[in-house]
């Protein structure tokens, strides 16, 4: 029997993100690059780590940003999961999990 606690399908994902602490004024905000995301959540790759239980804002960056009238349609907000660390003491990284807030997804964060 597998572990996995899923609900929904993951769809890869290799995009350009930034993401800060909403606990956090003015935000600081931190580069990611997407892995995966779902209809529920967003896994993403960051030499930042982020604690379970953190609320992030999540903004994609790059080429959407001229494809979109409002920042809002670029921004999510959600709580981290899950981090673990991934990369090696001498260049630490961590992949995160997050689960999306409220049914307001953006279109960019939706499968």
């Amino acid at each position: 029997m597998s572990g996995d606690k899923r609900k929904d399908g993951r769809v890869r994902l290799a995009e350009d993100i930034m993401f800060a602490k909403r606990s956090d004024h003015p935000f600081c905000y931190y580069g990611a690059t997407t892995i995966n995301y779902s209809p529920g959540g967003l896994c993403f790759q960051s030499r930042y780590q982020a604690l379970p239980g953190d609320n992030l804002c999540v903004r994609m960056i790059g080429r959407h940003l001229q494809s979109f009238s409002s920042l809002e349609e670029l921004t999510c907000i959600a709580e981290v999961r899950w981090c673990s660390q991934i990369g090696s003491p001498d260049t630490p990284a961590y992949k995160i999990g997050l689960h999306y807030h409220g049914n307001l997804i953006p279109p960019l964060f939706r499968p």
